[in-house]
């Protein structure tokens, strides 16, 4: 019941004509995996099921964000039109215009993403170690990977745990920042994870052993120093989100920077991260979101007052250049969304996304007139 629809349908399609028929489509093709007796039984049941479902998630969420009554009643009736999460739900009318529904949430993208383009592509690049391979094969940089941790075991005996260093762990396979741990090693069999107080390596022990999945460590990519009055507990991430048509050059479709919160999880949607669009053509920030307060913009990070609107990003031209030398690389996918560091030595490509967010997927474009994605992407559904 996690992940509602089971279709990834609402009960009203979208306004844009494309992302309707594309909804119906991957919908259409995820019910194929059913035979049809099972077909029929399972989605009348879900149907009737998952409507009662979000409505109770959308009450919770509303009580907790203390949303007034006609906010709540939108945001039941945005649920329910568009199946969509409270969260998703929520961010999505208050920051675009025209107001509406969200017309491709989570579930939704999922089965659509993940039906466009090459399968083999789709599952190297969900595999950040053979990613990195790849990319490095190309010449582009990526985070140095150190040591492999297989099925959550620790090897205390290894130098990476005795050398005084900053580490990521991460999942190798893996998405929104599940089961990251930022690890300082202070020698002396002395840690810190995550910024807490200083531990032994049972503690960095027992965060692998909840991942319980292959883990990869890398050394931790350090900012450009121009970026450290943005910098909280977590670099600045700049995302980049490439397309391209079908036997077509890839292209910039939109780009954002992506800003940790102080003192908030930074997995969390509404609160822990605050957006800011780039200009493409130039890397020239513009104002910032934060989805916690979606009517604003910001011009300075509201907690140190570092400024935001009309700043260059330091190397943002060579980062622009490498997303779309990456996504040549994947000449099988027709969107990809990559997590890079400007670091002092140049863009670090982290990783990427073929099944992105529709929310950041365009939250970078909210400012332009950019190339459509929904026919973009209807294109490669012929071809499916």
């Amino acid at each position: 019941m996690k992940h509602l629809p089971h279709d990834g349908l609402g009960l009203v399609p979208p306004a844009d004509a494309d992302l309707a028929h594309l909804r119906r489509w991957a919908a259409a093709r995820y019910r194929q995996r059913f035979g049809p007796w099972r077909r029929a039984v399972l989605l009348a049941l879900m149907r009737l099921v998952w409507p009662a479902v979000l409505t109770r998630r959308a009450l919770r969420f509303a009580r907790r964000h203390r949303l007034g009554w006609r906010e709540t009643r939108r945001l039941v009736l945005d649920c329910l039109a568009a199946g969509a999460e409270p969260n998703e739900a929520l961010v999505w009318r208050r920051t675009f215009r025209p107001a509406a529904p969200h017309p491709l949430p989570g579930k939704a993208a999922t089965l659509l993403l993940s039906r466009l383009g090459d399968p083999a592509e789709h599952a190297l690049l969900a595999d950040k170690l053979a990613t990195g391979q790849r990319l490095a094969a190309g010449n582009l940089r990526v985070p140095t990977l150190l040591a492999t941790i297989g099925d959550g075991s620790l090897d205390p005996d290894h130098e990476i745990w005795s050398v005084p260093r900053q580490l990521v762990i991460k999942p190798r396979r893996g998405w929104g920042g599940r089961h990251v741990n930022f690890v300082d090693v202070f020698g002396g069999g002395w840690f810190s994870v995550d910024g807490g107080p200083q531990s032994t390596i049972e503690a960095v022990r027992a965060r692998i052993a909840a991942a319980g999945e292959d883990l990869l460590v890398q050394a931790r990519v350090v900012p450009v120093p121009e970026l450290a009055d943005l910098t909280a507990a977590r670099a600045p991430v700049l995302r980049l989100t490439t397309a391209r048509d079908p036997s077509s050059l890839p292209f910039m479709h939109s780009a954002l920077l992506t800003i940790a919160v102080p003192d908030e999880n930074p997995r969390h949607f509404v609160r822990g991260q605050l957006h800011v669009p780039v200009v493409p053509q130039t890397g020239r920030l513009v104002r910032g979101i934060w989805f916690l307060h979606a009517g604003e913009r910001f011009a300075s990070l509201p907690w140190n007052g570092a400024p935001i609107a009309d700043r260059l990003l330091p190397g943002f031209a060579r980062a622009a250049a490498m997303a779309i030398e990456a996504m040549a690389l994947f000449p099988g996918l027709p969107l990809v969304s990559w997590d890079v560091i400007l670091s002092a030595d140049g863009p670090v490509i982290l990783e990427g996304n073929s099944r992105g967010d529709w929310i950041l997927t365009n939250l970078g474009a909210i400012d332009r007139s950019e190339r459509s994605l929904p026919a973009l992407l209807r294109s490669w559904a012929i071809l499916a």
